[in-house]
């Protein structure tokens, strides 16, 4: 790429993806997520130091951008499982340059 070749197709493009994973926590969501399906509670233990409502929130954004897919298995109390969908799964190169980069240039 030269110096004069834009990252982005349009202008945008970088903001739109932050949008998604520039909160704190996200990333490391759909990294476990990438991995297979998960509860609340195995998420919860996975993203150690996360609070549970940001946790909740989170997750309730991500399914709302239909990034993941959250699934009733337990109707009393309610629980859900959450899994990526194929939009959420197109992330996984992202967050896998992400990885390589910090496993490159980590301490």
């Amino acid at each position: 790429m030269s110096n004069c070749q834009s990252i982005e197709n349009r202008p945008g493009c970088i903001q739109s993806t932050l949008a998604v994973l520039g909160e704190k926590w996200t990333a490391l969501i759909l990294g476990t997520l990438s991995e297979g399906t998960r509860t609340f509670s195995e998420l919860e233990l996975i993203t150690v130091g996360i609070n549970p409502r940001t946790l909740s929130q989170r997750l309730d954004k991500l399914a709302g951008e239909k990034i993941i897919a959250k699934k009733l298995y337990n109707e009393r109390p309610p629980r859900y499982r959450y899994e990526l969908t194929p939009k959420g799964s197109e992330l996984q190169s992202v967050l896998i340059a992400m990885a390589d980069w910090g496993d490159k240039y980590h301490q």
